[in-house]
């Protein structure tokens, strides 16, 4: 789907569908995509870049003189991008500003469809954002954590460089990398600049500019104090850049003539993109199996973050210092009568709103009191006879008379 997106989006704003063709594989077989599905296990993020094209025509139909309504992709992807990924949309909606900057004067007619455009999107995400104001309203929220400063979470730009030479696949954060492919259109699109459009120059200019952000010679201390820390890493900038550069390289190819040389091109990239995840799947002699949906299990519950927890459950905690640790709450160990227990994944059965617990070592007869490895924002409940509360670490505790030794528990959420 998303080769799909990147081709259709492409070709309608570069009214060419050899640049669709290019930048579908260009974008979609570059390393910081492929880190998504691979060493980070973000399908969100993922989700999230792969609909970047579309914001993109969306941004295009709004300029656009002609009478089409192309224009509603702007609504209606950031309204997907509420829903899937939010700090994406924070960066998208930066890059769009950018990108509005450059087009003033076009937009200065089409004031209306972008209010109606605002409209869409404020109504369509009340959902979540109501759901945020009045959750940071009752509760003080964790904002995600930087293990290190801004400053020092930002790469390197001769790692940056090598590590893209060398198409690494990351086993550090500080490792992340745009790829042998994307470095080398980065190089080509530069030279090339002076023949390409005008959005293909502007875009292949903030794509060096976004692969500037991505490093630590942007003085990022500087913001380490402000709402921009929510970014936790610099080089998720990398992403935009990519989606730039390919852009900008794929309209200078579009000149090429011959499908011999289209073919040559496709074939090249992929056996860039074989060995990329022949790397990941042989990494330290440990084989990945393809076939193992374990593997993505695995990947998608060992992490121990921390972020929009209720502020109470880390206070006292040094945040930096304990940024990958797994707190009491990633080990399940609950707290019955006050004993701890350490409870098994058997003993554990999560639901899209409600988990289900087997609780053991109960009194019967008798008032018992269990904090539960679950975070509560004050709409966790229960059923009757079951007292739910937020506990002071912000988990959920319940007081109840069980009638015999052991019994299942289930709490909802609102």
């Amino acid at each position: 789907m998303s080769f799909i997106i990147s081709y259709r989006a492409i070709t309608y704003v570069s009214r060419s569908s050899l640049s669709g063709f290019f930048f579908s594989i260009i974008y979609n077989n570059s390393s910081y995509i492929l880190l998504q599905i691979t060493q980070r296990s973000d399908i969100a993020e993922y989700i999230a870049l792969a609909l970047l094209p579309l914001l993109l025509e969306g941004f295009i139909g709004l300029i656009d003189n002609d009478n089409s309504l192309k224009w509603l992709w702007l609504p209606i992807i950031f309204i997907l991008l509420t829903y899937d990924h939010l700090l994406s949309t924070i960066l998208f909606m930066l890059f769009m500003i950018i990108m509005a900057l450059f087009y003033w004067h076009e937009f200065r007619s089409k004031l209306i469809k972008l209010i109606i455009s605002m409209g869409i999107v404020i109504v369509a995400t009340l959902p979540v954002s109501l759901q945020i104001i009045l959750t940071t309203h009752q509760n003080r929220i964790i904002t995600p954590i930087v293990p290190d400063t801004l400053q020092n979470e930002a790469l390197k730009p001769s790692d940056l460089f090598l590590n893209s030479l060398n198409n690494n696949v990351p086993g550090l954060l500080s490792e992340v990398n745009v790829g042998i492919v994307v470095l080398l259109c980065v190089i080509f699109s530069i030279w090339t600049l002076k023949q390409s459009s005008k959005l293909g120059r502007q875009l292949g200019i903030l794509g060096v500019v976004f692969l500037f952000l991505s490093t630590n010679l942007f003085p990022w201390f500087i913001f380490q104090h402000t709402i921009m820390h929510v970014l936790q890493f610099p080089w998720r900038f990398l992403g935009i850049a990519t989606f730039c550069i390919a852009y900008a390289i794929s309209v200078a190819l579009q000149n090429v003539r011959g499908r011999n040389i289209a073919m040559i091109f496709f074939i090249l990239i992929n056996m860039v993109t074989f060995n990329y995840m022949h790397t990941f799947c042989h990494r330290n002699n440990q084989v990945i199996d393809y076939h193992s949906v374990k593997q993505y299990n695995n990947y998608a519950t060992e992490a121990v973050y921390t972020d929009y927890m209720p502020y109470q459950t880390l206070h006292g905690i040094n945040k930096a210092a304990n940024f990958r640790k797994a707190s009491d709450i990633h080990r399940h160990i609950a707290l019955i009568n006050g004993k701890r227990i350490r409870l098994s994944n058997r003993q554990i059965h999560p639901e899209y709103d409600r988990i289900s617990y087997r609780l053991t070592n109960l009194i019967p007869n008798k008032k018992n009191q269990v904090t539960l490895p679950l975070l509560n924002y004050g709409k966790n409940y229960s059923k009757d006879g079951i007292k739910v509360q937020q506990s002071s670490k912000g988990t959920t505790t319940i007081i109840f008379v069980p009638s015999q030794p052991q019994q299942h528990i289930t709490i909802y959420l609102r």
